[in-house]
């Protein structure tokens, strides 16, 4: 090989693209389809399809080839080992020492926002949570933030009600709900002002991986302490950020 080319990551590379290629697709495909759209010659995709083959992550249909069950395998097994909670930890305990607030990572489940994980505040007085916590997403800094960014049939749903007002600030009606989260829409962060809990703020921010949302991690504190909304904001923004770029499979630190 020419350059500086490593030896064996090309044919890794057009292994990798060639089962995007099927992936991509709902029916199989034949060789002459996969020379095509991966702009190989027809031998190198016998090749890559002898490999792929033998390992059962394509398999012959008809005239052409589909994904294989070694693919949902090693799915699962991927899988198994993967727990964003335990990934999130670390950046939730930085945004922790950096805001002096209660940091959470949470997910949709179902209807609801359930918190992964969750890493104290140092004051005495903070809120009160836990792992496995699940809440309403209308009144929620993260509920909402889930809301802007799932498909529009959840927000359809919830907004249908009924909305339980959980504080004098709780959004009741679908008009007022619809509207804060075209907000963090626009603004790429939510906010629960003592939407909740009275005397409690909270500040969330989407976490994403391959342009999808997974997830939002947050702070929330008393008014008192949460007076200094650009900074938090900024701290959420970018541990969420950091966050989403690890998922991505960067560096967490990348500007």
């Amino acid at each position: 090989m020419a350059g500086n080319t490593v030896p064996g990551i090309n044919s890794v590379d057009h292994a990798l693209r060639l089962l995007s290629l099927l992936a991509a697709q709902a029916k199989a495909l034949n060789v002459s389809d996969m020379a095509r759209g991966l702009a190989l010659p027809r031998p190198t995709i016998y090749r890559l399809l002898a490999t792929l083959q033998a390992h059962r992550v394509v398999v012959p249909d008809g005239k052409g080839y589909r994904l294989g069950l070694g693919l949902v395998q090693l799915g699962e097994a991927a899988r198994a080992h993967f727990d964003p909670g335990e990934l999130a930890r670390p950046m939730l305990e930085e945004l922790v020492r950096e805001s002096g607030e209660t940091a959470h990572f949470g997910v949709l489940d179902g209807d609801r926002i359930c918190y992964l994980t969750k890493v104290d505040s140092p004051h005495s007085i903070r809120m009160l949570s836990s792992d496995g916590w699940r809440g309403p997403l209308h009144a929620t800094g993260c509920g909402k933030v889930l809301l802007a960014y799932a498909e529009p049939a959840l927000l359809d749903r919830i907004a249908a009600g009924p909305l339980e007002a959980y504080t004098a600030h709780t959004c009741t009606t679908p008009e007022a709900l619809r509207a804060s989260v075209a907000r963090i829409r626009e603004q790429g962060y939510g906010e629960d002002n003592e939407e909740l809990l009275e005397g409690l703020i909270c500040i969330a921010a989407p976490v994403f991986a391959a342009g999808r949302i997974v997830g939002v991690m947050s702070v929330s504190g008393p008014p008192s302490r949460m007076a200094e909304r650009e900074r938090m904001r900024g701290l959420v923004l970018e541990a969420a950020r950091r966050f989403s770029a690890l998922l991505e499979g960067e560096a967490a630190s990348a500007a």
